[in-house]
């Protein structure tokens, strides 16, 4: 482990091996190649992780025993919802891809986020770090990108809007809950530095190759430790496996963006729902429900539902395609701005699930028999495995074999398709 620096990083997102740079308390420390952010420089790291994380989990827990909302009808009708209610009523409806997509991101995923960053900085706190709680931590780069509050605070606002022109509405104390729970994450991803986290955690053994013709400087994508290691091994302080790239990146995001594209035309042409009112009503297609919030005068939702359910998932096809086609062809020209649009694509994927949260919303509170109801539509399973698909496909992409294949990390263009290889 002697060729192991501390101040030494890879980036992520272009693979340049170099000196973190010293920024002020508070700024970011970012890529002088792609400008990607290498780090959030923070004076009372620990402090803060355990405040917001702390309060992020009671915060959570509260949400999960409160109503999300309530509806009444003419009539005295009413029915509640809270954050099991909805996953509950698509199961009963045969959603069950989508009440399993709802579980893993509203209730799964954001729990186990809060919790390992809490239990990493008590850990950290009392200078004892078990081994379970490293490999939670260092999951959590793959993993919070699929944790969804804020987008399910949203989805459910556009719900429960559409909503008030069939009944009376009460937005419930969960989703402020669920607010400060989004803050309180935001919080944690923003002014939280991980490096100062990891550095005070010891590494378990020295596993870096006494051959070296056999092992290669790499990065571990948990927990950001630079060494020399050999390809597969664990990493000696997370025990994540290290490879120096995704393995089979390009293969693997093909797959899935052509599956993808795939069930597109499904998505967007079957039915997401059916909705009735009182015994009128029909099957509603994504562009339907668009077109029903512009009638009622809700431009801005209605954009945002057009924005986040069609031209997003489009654009994350045809960009992922770009993508693929530039590195396998080792073009060399705008590495840094077709980095800037993979950046882009994998922070607006998620958005699109919000239509999925508003479909359940719709559907555990929408339910008066003849009177009014609605039924979630095979659209809206062929929809939500869209988006799924479009981010596995986005986190399978290693944008550093874009610079590996153009030769600007001393790796020719063959070299960089045997390691995320299309052949």
């Amino acid at each position: 482990m002697k060729e192991r620096l501390d101040t030494l990083a890879e980036c992520r997102h272009c693979g340049l091996l170099q000196s973190l740079p010293e920024v002020p308390q508070g700024a970011l420390g970012a890529c002088r190649r792609c400008e990607a952010t290498l780090y959030q420089s923070a004076r009372h790291t620990l402090a803060l992780s355990l405040a917001c994380s702390g309060l992020g989990v009671f915060l959570f827990a509260l949400a999960c025993w409160l109503p999300v909302a309530s509806v009444t009808m003419r009539g005295g009708r009413s029915a509640t919802s809270d954050l099991f209610t909805g996953p509950e009523r698509l199961q009963q409806a045969g959603a069950w891809e989508l009440s399993l997509v709802v579980v893993l991101t509203l209730l799964v995923l954001p729990g186990f986020e809060l919790v390992s960053i809490l239990a990493m900085s008590l850990a950290v706190w009392l200078r004892h770090v078990p081994l379970w709680v490293r490999r939670c931590f260092a999951a959590l780069p793959l993993l919070s990108s699929w944790a969804m509050v804020e987008v399910f605070i949203l989805g459910a606002t556009i719900s429960l809007v559409r909503l008030r022109a069939w009944m009376h509405v009460e937005f419930g104390s969960a989703l402020f809950a669920l607010g400060g729970v989004a803050l309180c994450s935001l919080g944690v991803t923003a002014a939280v530095d991980r490096r100062v986290l990891w550095a005070r955690v010891p590494l378990t053994s020295a596993r870096a190759s006494q051959e070296p013709h056999q092992s290669k400087l790499m990065s571990c994508a948990g927990c950001e430790l630079v060494g020399r290691f050999e390809q597969g091994a664990p990493c000696p302080r997370c025990s994540r496996t290290l490879h120096a790239r995704k393995p089979h990146s390009l293969r693997r995001t093909l797959a899935l963006v052509l599956t993808a594209t795939m069930l597109a035309l499904p998505a967007n042409v079957l039915p997401v729902m059916t909705i009735t009112r009182a015994g009128v009503g029909g099957p509603s297609t994504i562009m339907g429900g668009t077109i029903e919030l512009v009638q009622n005068g809700f431009w801005l939702l209605a954009a945002l539902v057009f924005t986040a359910s069609i031209v997003v998932p489009v654009v994350k096809l045809l960009a992922l395609c770009v993508l693929l086609v530039s590195t396998w062809r080792a073009a060399p020209d705008r590495l840094g701005l077709r980095t800037k649009v993979f950046r882009a694509v994998s922070f607006i994927g998620r958005w699109s699930m919000l239509d999925i949260f508003a479909t359940m919303t719709l559907v555990e509170l929408a339910r008066f028999g003849w009177l009014g109801s609605v039924r979630p539509g095979t659209g809206a399973v062929a929809f939500c495995a869209v988006v799924v698909l479009t981010m596995l496909a986005s986190e399978s992409f290693d944008p550093r074999l874009m610079w590996d294949a153009a030769g600007e990390n001393g790796a020719p263009a063959a070299r960089a398709r045997s390691d995320g290889s299309l052949a």
